[in-house]
């Protein structure tokens, strides 16, 4: 009859195709995957969480993998306990690494800093860092888990009872403390971080360079080597900064930091 459709010319739909119109139309869709670093307060590279300046390599992280669609969140935790829960998976990476103080994660190509470590002392001191030797009988405040080079790190080792270390989420900070208030005779902090802290404080004058050693290395973020996505992450971060500076944009973060490009 006219006006009715018949049977043999009506296709049904095949049935994945209606299942998969439903899946879409009734599945909250996915959020982006949320990338949490961690790391002790350590400006200007990481600096304090919810700040205006919360560091300039957790400014770049957060502009690269906010632009690759994922939601970024940054905390302050003490070092040690950044690269054990790290480690573990209950955070995506850790910021301001050397390779040597966590090899087992995952490193991108591309580092985001370089830091050159140095011995401060209290205006006044007549003493210099000329090596080893000259370390000799001088108590020092070093931050408890990190990293100083192997010479460095074997030397505090081997002279343990002449070392006091602090922790917490702002290590450096209680160090210059201590340091002025002469609980011990140096501390060794790399030269951007202890411009940036001592400006900081307001003790500009009151803690001086005594002498820069020839321990020099490259800064990353480091991910954690227990999730599977990391590999990914670390790609993304290397190929996301080298866009950063081709756009400029890198610079227009480190000039709020008044820190020069490092290569």
């Amino acid at each position: 009859m006219a006006g009715l459709v018949k049977k043999s010319n009506y296709r049904r739909l095949p049935l994945k195709i209606i299942l998969s119109v439903f899946i879409l139309l009734f599945t909250p869709p996915v959020s982006a995957a949320e990338i949490i670093i961690v790391a002790d307060e350590w400006p200007p590279y990481c600096g304090k969480a919810g700040s205006t300046y919360p560091g300039y390599g957790v400014e770049i992280a957060q502009q690269i993998f906010e632009e690759a669609g994922h939601t970024f969140k940054y905390l302050n935790i003490p070092w040690i306990r950044a690269i054990n829960e790290t480690r573990k998976g209950n955070y995506s990476a850790i910021i301001g690494a050397y390779k040597e103080e966590a090899p087992d994660f995952v490193f991108p190509e591309e580092e985001f800093g370089v830091s050159r470590y140095a011995f401060y002392a209290k205006q006044g001191s007549l003493w210099k860092y000329a090596g080893l030797e000259s370390l000799q009988s001088k108590k020092i405040g070093l931050i408890k888990g990190y990293s100083y080079g192997e010479e460095l790190n074997a030397y505090f080792d081997e002279n343990a009872h002449r070392i006091q270390y602090v922790s917490g989420s702002d290590p450096l900070y209680q160090n210059i403390k201590k340091l002025l208030a002469g609980r011990f005779d140096t501390l060794i902090a790399g030269e951007n971080v202890m411009v940036y802290k001592i400006k900081q404080m307001g003790v500009v004058g009151e803690v001086i360079n005594v002498g820069v050693t020839d321990i020099s290395a490259n800064l990353y973020i480091a991910f954690s080597p227990t999730k599977r996505e990391s590999a990914k992450y670390a790609e993304i971060f290397s190929n996301g900064i080298r866009n950063l500076k081709k756009s400029g944009k890198l610079d227009q973060i480190l000039d709020r930091y008044e820190i020069h490009y490092w290569k």
